[in-house]
């Protein structure tokens, strides 16, 4: 009943927000995205060659494309519709694995489809709302192998998790890897063998794409835009009289004064010709022709980015303190509005001006609850280092309980944790700008251990926990 009462409310929920006349944003002029004319007519070649960013969103995106040619569209907002209803589906599942009641479960799903940042992220072709559901999914996966612990189960978790790694370069490697140590170690004895081997398959898709990028641009990672992040949080920050000092002075490269975000076109004075011999049109042009927009997996962009490197390393060594400062300044940048991340929010090159002209006293009435009474602009998210080392000791009293139920819950709430925290610091530690869009990633995993906690203050909730163990 509750996964048909949160079906039906999602599916009315949606209809009634078209009829409303809330648009989806299918913009294709995103840096992370290659030329739609290249994803379209040749998109095994451009995937190939693409570096800037991983390649699960282009890759979708040419399928699309292909598929649905003039009607690209509407087939991705139905996309983004199998991937909403499997989400609520999944909320629900996961409060009641974490163990809520059905009715809190249901609650709980509702509450956070009806939001607007779910509503805004919902209906823009970004990849937020895929990595959410995802992220779902892959807890459920994860609950599900370590109840029963089989080659197949934990095959299927790393499979989602190495669909996550390649769409969103938050979630890189080492991530992967210690996913990978935490399977080892909630399987037991009796499951070791079947997570290591079940990870195999995902590992080796997540090693393809880092060895491909390693053995064309000697970079071996998902994205190649990595350097361009630190130096938001580092050099970026640097007063300019300062940091023109330091290029002068050869402590910094001439890159440095340019923006991270600013088009390749930018760099053609120190490199001269924009075509390198040998590599193909997806590299060597300037712009995206389709979309009237810069190409950001030109070749100029790669070399910058690897004096970038040694810059922030050189910032690093020389304001160890400031970096820390301005780690905490991007902390509260995390915890800020989600509806809000975009730096033209307000005006109408938002891409959720639209969203805001039919939901924008909904959104500012909700920014304003949780926002803007009590220490703006994080507000309530104060809070939730107190959440969450609650949900530390709660996941520590179910792993010490040695009921197997209690013991897989357990692991369950220490995997939401860990995603929490690990999202939030790495947003905050190697990036600046935008990053309360990357706490939505695991705001479902904050809903569910804020329900916890809420039910488990209850005199009812007390009782039932003890019944649920």
């Amino acid at each position: 009943m509750p996964y048909l009462a949160v079906s039906l409310i999602y599916v009315v929920s949606r209809a009634l927000l078209v009829r409303a006349g809330l648009p989806f944003g299918f913009e294709l002029d995103w840096m992370w995205l290659a030329d739609p004319a290249d994803l379209e007519n040749r998109l095994a070649e451009t995937l190939w060659f693409f570096h800037a960013f991983p390649p699960g969103m282009p890759l979708l995106t040419g399928v699309l494309l292909k598929v649905g040619g003039a009607q690209a569209a509407t087939l991705a907002h139905a996309v983004f519709w199998v991937f909403g209803i499997t989400l609520a589906n999944g909320l629900v599942a996961l409060g009641r694995a974490a163990g809520l009641s059905r009715t809190a479960s249901a609650l709980m799903s509702v509450g956070f489809l009806l939001s607007p940042p779910a509503l805004y992220f919902e209906h823009l072709y970004l990849y937020e709302w895929l990595v959410v559901t995802l992220l779902v999914v892959s807890a459920l996966a994860f609950h599900r192998a370590t109840a029963q612990p089989t080659f197949a189960r934990w095959g299927l978790f790393f499979g989602i998790a190495s669909l996550i790694a390649v769409t969103r370069s938050t979630f890189h490697l080492m991530w992967f890897a210690v996913l990978v140590a935490g399977a080892v170690l909630a399987g037991g004895n009796a499951g070791r063998r079947a997570a290591l081997v079940g990870a195999v398959p995902g590992l080796l898709l997540v090693l393809l794409v880092y060895g491909k990028n390693e053995w064309l641009f000697g970079e071996f990672a998902a994205s190649t835009f990595g350097p361009a992040s630190l130096h938001l949080v580092t050099v970026d920050r640097m007063p300019r009289s300062e940091r023109d000092r330091w290029i002068a002075d050869g402590r910094l490269s001439p890159f440095a004064s340019i923006s991270p975000y600013a088009p390749p076109r930018d760099y053609a004075r120190f490199f001269g010709r924009s075509d390198r011999p040998g590599w193909p049109p997806q590299v060597n042009r300037l712009e995206r022709d389709r979309v009237a927009a810069p190409n950001f997996n030109h070749w100029f962009l790669l070399e910058a980015h690897r004096a970038r490197r040694q810059d922030v390393e050189n910032y690093l060594h020389a304001h160890p303190l400031r970096y820390l400062a301005n780690v905490w300044s991007g902390l509260v940048a995390v915890l800020g509005p989600s509806t809000e991340w975009h730096p033209r929010t307000g005006t109408p090159a938002s891409p959720h001006a639209g969203h805001r002209r039919v939901l924008g006293t909904y959104e500012a009435a909700y920014n304003r609850a949780l926002h803007g009474f009590f220490a703006p602009p994080a507000g309530l998210y104060v809070f939730l280092p107190f959440v969450l080392a609650w949900s530390v000791w709660r996941a520590i009293v179910h792993l010490r309980s040695g009921e197997p139920a209690a013991r897989t819950r357990g692991v369950l709430i220490g995997y939401c944790t860990f995603q929490i925290v690990f999202v939030i610091t790495i947003s905050s530690m190697v990036t600046f700008l935008e990053s309360s869009r990357y706490r939505f990633q695991v705001e479902p995993f904050i809903w569910v251990l804020v329900a916890l906690l809420a039910v488990s203050l209850l005199p009812h909730g007390r009782v039932s926990d003890r019944r649920h163990v």
